[in-house]
């Protein structure tokens, strides 16, 4: 059972150490695409904008709702 946990521990790249990461598989070129950087992301205003307007639309409705804002 331990020869088999050592053997798997092995078989992963050790970010820890430089000159065994070297060891490590090459990525492929599917890795390479799938990878998310920050320029596929959206703009940060959008990213934290859209969630806090809907937030505030929702707080709005709830708010009249529960009658602390009288129309």
């Amino acid at each position: 059972m331990k020869s088999q946990e050592n053997q798997t521990a092995e078989n992963k790249p050790d970010y820890r150490n430089p000159q065994k990461l070297e060891e490590a598989e090459p990525i492929t070129q599917v890795q390479k695409n799938s990878v998310i950087t920050k320029k596929d992301l959206p703009d940060a205003r959008l990213r934290y904008g859209f969630p806090l307007l809907i937030l505030t639309i929702f707080l709005f409705v709830a708010a009249i709702y529960y009658g602390i804002i009288k129309p």
